[in-house]
């Protein structure tokens, strides 16, 4: 059986482009949210997140980072593809992985597990057809008015990666909620293990900033409503809800002879992963954490790793009241004795929730640690809560050396997706 090891990782994040970003950024305690700039949401109750730090996802934009594909960007920009965001992000956060990896023409069999999330509806598209406060869909056909497209198709951010790269291997598209993109990783490194690839380009890309999905989410009640860039405050007494983030963490996974046997060098290896599913409520988390604790220890049994062995825990860590409670519970209750002394920390009150994109940024956070002996702080958590009862980490980041990290993912509809990395071999 083969072991999957990381060999490329790139990121777009409210940090801004590249992975270097993300993790100094961490690195140095800062957060990243504030004032939402890329459309109007002054007459949102919520009006800060977890932004990339460009107004409009344009080829413009994009050409600095891919300066060999300027027509290929133009063509999609000019076929309004960029126009949702987390295609763009995607791209961006590939092609950095990909070249991270060293990867080029050789790499071409690779395979392709990606989660995105639900279709972005282009509200400025059924704006000329609103009469009232009705969408007149009659008004479609009318001489001069712009070509409507009502959404952006599920798989479009697939699509754009497979052209660009020329992949030839197995596809997947995973459809998990927050869950995805550690399930899009845990997907990779099986087709790996099991033989069925030998390199996949792996991870997340999500959006949800726009007037329709930030307004869903306004109307649900689970974002903060402090409009402050301190306002998510993961494990904290004080928290009261989660910001919304965008952005995009993908990785190159491949088998460790493969990597060896093209000279790269692999940041982690893929120890573990597994998933459960709450069969609770499609909107609030198991309050006893039992199915994230079975989620959490089947990774850890398929990575050989004993409990007090982990050194690192990436937490779900969303900061709202229900939440980080339940996967306090589930922690300790995974973790046992160990619990005590093995330090947690969640980036959401850093760079937002990502949303389907959310486990694959925190896995590309699991880097620090693996590679600069940095364990990500928690931002903004100040005020201990008894029922959250572990060694959270604070603001600042913690110096420390470990081995192995472990990575939860919970989504809405109960979706749970674990993944245990370990420190590679130099």
């Amino acid at each position: 059986m083969s072991r999957a090891v990381i060999t490329g990782a790139g990121a777009v994040s409210a940090f801004g482009v590249g992975l270097d970003a993300l993790l100094d950024g961490l690195a140095r305690g800062e957060g990243a949210v504030g004032p939402i700039r890329s459309f109007d949401a002054s007459a949102f109750p919520v009006r800060v997140a977890g932004e990339v730090p460009v107004e409009a996802t344009t080829a413009a934009w994009m050409l600095p980072h891919l300066p060999r594909f300027g027509d290929a960007l133009a063509r999609w920009s000019a076929e309004g593809t960029f126009r949702d965001r987390k295609v763009p992000f995607a791209l961006l956060a590939a092609a950095e992985a990909w070249r991270r990896a060293g990867c080029g023409p050789a790499c071409r069999s690779a395979g392709l597990s990606v989660a995105f999330g639900i279709e972005h509806t282009f509200f400025e598209d059924l704006a000329a057809l609103f009469d009232g406060s009705a969408v007149d869909w009659r008004r479609g056909e009318e001489p001069g008015l712009p070509r409507v497209r009502v959404r952006s198709r599920f798989d479009l951010g697939a699509r754009v990666l497979l052209e660009h790269f020329g992949l030839e291997g197995p596809v997947a598209v995973h459809a998990s909620a927050c869950a995805g993109g550690a399930l899009a990783v845990a997907h990779a490194a099986a087709l790996v293990e099991r033989g069925a690839a030998s390199i996949v380009l792996c991870g997340a890309s999500d959006s949800m900033l726009e007037p329709f999905g930030f307004g869903g989410f306004c109307r649900l009640g689970a974002l903060s409503l402090r409009n402050t860039p301190d306002a998510c405050r993961p494990f904290d007494r004080s928290r009261d809800g989660l910001i919304m983030g965008e952005g995009a963490a993908m990785f190159v996974v491949e088998a460790e002879e493969h990597a060896r046997a093209r000279g790269a060098r692999p940041l982690a290896t893929v120890l573990g992963w597994s998933s459960s599913q709450d069969a609770h409520r499609l909107t609030a988390p198991r309050p006893d954490g039992a199915a994230s604790r079975r989620a959490m220890e089947g990774a850890l049994r398929r990575a050989g790793v004993a409990p007090e062995a982990v050194g690192y825990v990436n937490a779900h860590g969303t900061g709202t009241p229900l939440n980080d409670v339940a996967e306090a519970r589930a922690i300790r209750a995974t973790l046992g004795a160990a619990a005590e002394r093995i330090p947690v920390s969640s980036i959401k009150g850093a760079v937002g929730h990502l949303m389907a994109a959310s486990g694959a940024i925190e896995l590309a956070a699991c880097l620090l640690p693996l590679t600069r002996d940095l364990l990500p702080g928690t931002a903004h958590h100040r005020d201990r809560d008894p029922e959250c009862d572990l060694d959270i980490i604070g603001g600042r980041p913690r110096h420390a050396r470990v081995e192995t990290v472990l990575s939860n993912s919970f989504g809405f509809g109960g979706q749970n997706g674990c993944v245990v990395l370990g420190r590679s071999a130099p």
